[in-house]
């Protein structure tokens, strides 16, 4: 009896322990690359699905397409012994596809994490159905759910590495009894007991569903694999017929290649002869045009010799014109200064004769005049003075005149000459 109690504790006290390293899975190390860039060229029949390289540069013939990094989550529930037990599963996958898989579905690059999504859903679920139909043998109650975890890890990340998808998985089960709400996994050896009682009756039945499902399931995946090898053979199939397309295109390409390399050589023969002939002919018109232009330039010349010759004779009749007037203006000017001067002179002896018989008007007249006939001599003799400077200007001007007629007589000469 005591032998049985140490045992009791002893397991009570190791049991957490192995819970904890079993519900500590290997850690599936994935890099996932969070910049992954496919760049899908295509030129005409040619196409090519590659990795973005480092110093990239686009095209018009390039497309981009991003494989991101995405986070699913797949939530499962599960229903033991009657509804007596219900198992909550979730898990998390962090996947991102790789060159491989885009280049098996070049056709959906734009929508290649929900095709993955909505292909490999059903496959995971039936996984994770898999691990967990080892539910029904009642040692996880004593063990944990730790192993089943890190077998549905296992299972789904190999799977997707399989199908070149790059994956890491978390997966997390819970359980949760309707009788007994506060059970503790792996230490209620009561309760163990009374589930083993309870559920012995339908042990038989739920392996007779279970092998008639595993039998339903090999049915399914036996056509599911005939429909994926016909479709192998379908797309082998068309891979042939665009192989054989493209090389017929190619063909087709590298024959109008060569006749447009002939056309290219007749037109360049041709473009070669024309630009002789039409140089031959512009030399041709440019002597003929400059002969023109000379013989006009020519008659030019000559209108404008002639022009010069008619312009510089107007221009000399027009100036001996001028000179003539000049001339004539000069002669009677002059002989209006004669006449001036004429006139000046008679009006200075007249002066002299006043001034001679006032003298001897003054001589006879009373003394007691004589200082007031004094200071008008005086008066008289300076505007005497005064019309000789006159004079004298007259002269001198008058002078100058005759040295100007002098001159303009030996220009007109000159010029007659």
């Amino acid at each position: 009896m005591n032998n049985s109690g140490a045992e009791m504790d002893r397991w009570l006290v190791d049991a957490p322990l192995e819970n904890e390293q079993s519900l500590s899975p290997e850690v599936w190390e994935v890099i996932f690359d969070e910049d992954r860039q496919l760049v899908f060229f295509q030129f005409g029949p040619y196409q090519k699905l590659y990795l973005r390289p480092e110093k990239f540069v686009k095209r018009f013939y390039h497309t981009l397409y991003v494989l991101q990094v995405e986070d699913w989550q797949i939530t499962e529930q599960v229903q033991l012994y009657d509804d007596f037990c219900r198992v909550d599963v979730q898990l998390d996958i962090r996947f991102q596809a790789t060159l491989e898989y885009a280049q098996r579905h070049m056709e959906i690059l734009s929508e290649i994490n929900e095709h993955i999504k909505n292909t490999y859903y059903r496959a995971i679920s039936e996984l994770m159905s898999k691990e967990l139909r080892n539910l029904q043998n009642d040692s996880w109650v004593r063990d944990g759910l730790g192993d089943i975890e890190k077998a549905i890890v296992i299972a789904v990340n190999e799977m997707l590495v399989l199908e070149n998808i790059q994956s890491q998985t978390r997966c997390t089960i819970r359980a949760e009894f309707t009788e007994f709400p506060d059970v503790q996994l792996g230490k209620e050896g009561v309760y163990l007991s009374v589930l083993k009682k309870s559920f012995e009756v339908s042990e038989e039945q739920r392996e007779e569903c279970f092998r008639q499902d595993q039998l339903q399931q090999q049915q399914q995946l036996a056509h599911k694999q005939k429909q994926l090898q016909h479709r192998e053979d379908d797309a082998e199939f068309d891979r042939q017929k665009q192989a054989q397309d493209a090389q017929h295109r190619i063909q087709l390409l590298l024959d109008q290649q060569q006749q447009q390399q002939e056309q290219l050589a007749v037109e360049t023969r041709l473009h070669s002869e024309k630009t002789q002939h039409d140089s031959y002919l512009n030399e041709i018109t440019l002597d003929v045009e400059l002969q023109s232009k000379q013989e006009q330039e020519n008659r030019t010349r000559a209108a404008e010799q002639k022009l010069q010759a008619e312009k510089t004779q107007h221009q000399a009749l027009l100036k001996e014109q001028e000179l003539q007037a000049e001339i004539e203006a000069y002669e009677q000017k002059q002989a209006r200064w004669v006449v001036a001067k004429d006139k000046a002179h008679s009006q200075q002896i007249e002066m002299e004769r006043r001034q001679q018989q006032s003298k001897l008007e003054m001589q006879a007249a009373n003394k007691t005049h004589e200082e007031q006939l004094q200071l008008e001599l005086q008066k008289q003799n300076y505007k005497n003075k005064v019309n000789s400077d006159i004079y004298l200007r007259r002269e001198i001007e008058l002078l100058e005149l005759d040295k100007k007629r002098m001159e303009l007589q030996l220009a007109l000469q000159e010029s007659r000459k």
